[in-house]
């Protein structure tokens, strides 16, 4: 063969494998599934706003669902939890079946938890399953189910975290080869340039902690070792949601969605949220990150930083309104005597050189996200 034939194969090799590469590296369609669709799990605190994540990801043709691990430590206790998201997953027939699992009730370190009237408020999920029978859920433990789904998908997987972080922590502790089968971890959580948002009046006022956002706060240590696995991580933070409160117009559009039984129930939730004396002011924090999850395009502001998670020590003993530190276990998840942690800032997310590289989503097209999330729900 002539010396420009063999070179223009060699070239054309190499176009092809730098192609191939970038195909390989690029944004959204990295995450892409063998069948088309992202292959997910929802790994969640079952929330409201949770509930509305889900029901988005469950609407999503570009999603396939693998199953959804509840963080026993959320703002829904576990068996309340799993009967709401069977609840939400039999709206959608076609999900009805996903696996759902529930894992530990405390943090892996610390005192931190929830005031124990959210956690009432989300485990009745608005009286939605009040004629329901009421009895002890049966279910798989969180971490080994969220192990087990990973460990039998043929391909890696998008993790959308938007709880605490203590389930996948527990995994990476315990199965720390699954980690190559987590795509990226698309993470509601932290503030990085904005205040964290942690004082509620009326139910937290009193925290000197200025600087964490909840899901963080409830288990730093957890998501300090979700941050430092070397796994992908895409960060929705306060800074991006923050600029995404709930309006009138927003919920007044969600009546579209009413002809369909799931697009009823997020219609009937956000009317209640927005009535609800109890929750306080309201963000798209979760519903953002899901959408943001499977449209990264839809962030018009990314930055690319290097973040770390507060876990020292300190005198944080809780929330006054939460679990009192008697009921905690003695031990922490390491086997060590449980310690409070700093009382300014544990779970804070902070720019440091030798933090891990992260990408963080600092401004949504908010119209652009609200179309995306009422048209995949089902408005026209």
């Amino acid at each position: 063969m002539p010396l420009p034939s063999i070179l223009s194969v060699v070239l054309g090799f190499a176009l092809l494998a730098l192609l191939q590469v970038e195909s390989a590296t690029s944004g959204g369609s990295s995450v892409q599934g063998l069948d088309g669709q992202i292959p997910i799990i929802v790994d969640t605190d079952m929330g409201t706003d949770d509930w509305m994540a889900l029901s988005y990801v469950v609407s999503s043709t570009k999603a396939n669902l693998l199953g959804v691990t509840i963080v026993g430590n959320g703002l829904a206790p576990c068996n309340e939890g799993v009967r709401n998201a069977r609840y939400l997953l039999g709206l959608s027939p076609e999900d009805a079946d996903r696996p759902v699992g529930c894992g530990s009730t405390w943090p892996m370190d610390g005192y931190a938890s929830y005031p124990q009237l959210w956690r009432r408020n989300a485990a009745d999920i608005m009286g939605e399953t009040a004629l329901s029978p009421q009895h002890e859920e049966s279910y798989v433990d969180g971490p080994t189910l969220l192990a087990d789904l990973l460990a039998n998908s043929p391909e890696p997987v998008l993790i959308l975290a938007i709880g605490s972080m203590t389930n996948i922590a527990t995994v990476l502790k315990l199965s720390p080869h699954l980690k190559k089968k987590v795509k990226v971890v698309v993470s509601m959580g932290g503030a990085v340039h904005a205040e964290g948002n942690l004082r509620v009046s009326g139910f937290t006022d009193t925290l000197r902690n200025t600087k964490a956002e909840w899901n963080y706060y409830i288990d730093p240590v957890a998501a300090k070792i979700v941050f430092e696995s070397g796994i992908p991580i895409k960060l929705v933070p306060l800074d991006a949601t923050n600029q995404l409160p709930l309006t009138e117009v927003f919920i007044q559009r969600t009546e579209q969605l009413r002809k369909t039984a799931l697009g009823a129930f997020v219609n009937r939730t956000f009317t209640w949220i927005s009535q609800s004396l109890n929750n306080g002011e309201y963000y798209h924090w979760d519903p953002l990150t899901a959408v943001i999850s499977l449209n990264p395009d839809l962030c018009n502001k990314v930055e690319r930083l290097h973040l770390g998670v507060t876990t020292d020590a300190g005198s944080d003993t809780g929330v006054p309104s939460g679990q009192p530190m008697s009921l905690f276990p003695y031990s922490s998840f390491e086997g060590e005597r449980r310690k409070p942690l700093n009382d300014n800032a544990a779970g804070a997310t902070v720019v440091s050189l030798t933090g891990t590289h992260v990408e963080v989503c600092l401004h949504a097209d908010a119209a652009a996200y609200e179309d995306n999330f009422l048209t995949t729900l089902g408005a026209d």
